[in-house]
């Protein structure tokens, strides 16, 4: 009876985290497809685009390191509440916000509460069901596709019905709210704190003095400003430079949507990760390519759910090769891990905004192509001195 009753824990575990997962994707692609919307609201020209689509991922960078120490000093559970209440209070306060500042600050909280719920409910999968990282990162990235896929077309249809685009925040937090609800009921049977580590801070000096970790956590950084700058540059590549507002959309929702198939079989087939690893890295590399040089715009579109594809299961890959090595807390990894990618996802935007500013739409995504050659190059070389396979 104990068993089964632990066993549906896990499952209501299972659920919530993908759940919230799920809608953070969701969240990722709505502010994604409004950013354009912002940025006109603000008048604002190329390169501040690109400071409303770091300034998110700013506030991702750095409350991962410190929330990630806390998580083995008081348990991922209690942070992944304080997380949830940052999700809750920024969306609220975009939805409610009048001026750019005030929008800025929230987006910002909303960062901080993103990264470290990422971050911290992956830590948590790997803890609740030992052997399994594999299969849970992929299956949890599963749902933030799931989610990423449906933001853009849900956005699309309220503002179609006449929602004003920044009420929709305000439906994410009263997602947010209910999921954090049902959160705080769950159980947990592997959130045991660890204090002496949490409270000296070695386990993070540990992290940065390992060459390995640095060249991971480089490898993440470039991956996510990749990601990042391919969805968000979408609508303004669409609407703006190829005057096709309407397929923005989709094309943005073919991105996420692709991820899912390959993180899929990612998930439930063990692969061989260098070969995975080259052959995702080749797609991203010529679909960035195509999808500026091909003329045809239902292929362009086809470019980026093939770059989409590409992307699916490189950031779990990179998640778990940091936890098959890491031998310290997992929430702590984890979160370190989600810091650089947040850095990433604040930086490559913003340098895109400057190109762009300068030439055009389409230099955004020459520089991701010219990205993917740097990022492949680092990731090599990190697990080349493992025993990863």
């Amino acid at each position: 009876m104990k068993r089964d009753k632990a066993a549906a824990q896990k499952h209501i575990l299972i659920y919530v985290s993908y759940m919230t997962i799920a809608m953070l994707g969701a969240y990722v692609t709505i502010y994604q497809y409004t950013v354009l919307n912002f940025t006109q609201l603000f008048e604002f020209n190329a390169v501040m685009m690109g400071v409303l689509i770091g300034i998110q991922y700013f506030g991702m960078a750095m409350p991962p390191l410190f929330l990630g120490l806390l998580s083995a000093k008081i348990g991922k559970k209690k942070v992944l509440l304080l997380a949830y209440s940052f999700l809750i209070l920024g969306t609220l306060l975009v939805g409610l916000s009048h001026s750019f500042v005030f929008f800025m600050g929230a987006v910002f909280v909303i960062g901080a509460g993103f990264s470290v719920t990422e971050a911290t409910f992956s830590a948590v999968l790997m803890d609740e069901f030992e052997g399994q990282s594999t299969k849970h990162l992929n299956f949890s990235q599963v749902a933030f596709s799931v989610g990423a896929l449906a933001g853009p077309v849900i956005a699309q249809t309220l503002i179609g019905i006449g929602i004003y685009f920044k009420s929709i925040y305000l439906f994410a937090s009263v997602v947010f709210f209910i999921l954090a609800v049902a959160f705080l009921f769950t159980k947990h049977y592997n959130d045991k704190p660890e204090r002496k580590s949490a409270q000296n801070g070695s386990e993070l000096l540990a992290f940065f003095k390992n060459k390995f970790f640095l060249m991971l956590g480089f490898s993440v950084f470039l991956y996510v400003g990749i990601e990042n700058t391919f969805a968000n540059f979408a609508d303004s590549y669409f609407e703006l430079y190829l005057g096709k507002p309407e397929v923005s959309a989709y094309a943005l929702a073919l991105f996420w949507g692709a991820m899912i198939p390959s993180r899929f079989i990612a998930g439930a087939v063990r692969l061989n990760t260098k070969k995975m690893f080259a052959l995702c890295a080749a797609i991203i590399f010529a679909s960035s390519i195509s999808a500026i040089m091909i003329p045809d715009i239902t292929l362009k579109a086809a470019m980026f759910a093939l770059c989409g594809f590409g992307c699916g299961p490189l950031f779990p890959l990179l998640l778990d090769s940091a936890a098959k090595v890491y031998k310290g807390p997992r929430g702590l990894c984890m979160n370190i891990m989600l810091s650089f990618s947040s850095m990433g996802g604040a930086a490559l935007p913003l340098l895109s905004g400057v190109f762009v500013s300068a030439t055009n739409q389409a230099a955004a995504y020459f520089l991701c192509a010219a990205t993917v050659l740097l990022f492949s190059y680092i990731y090599l070389r990190a697990i080349k001195a493992t025993e990863l396979k």
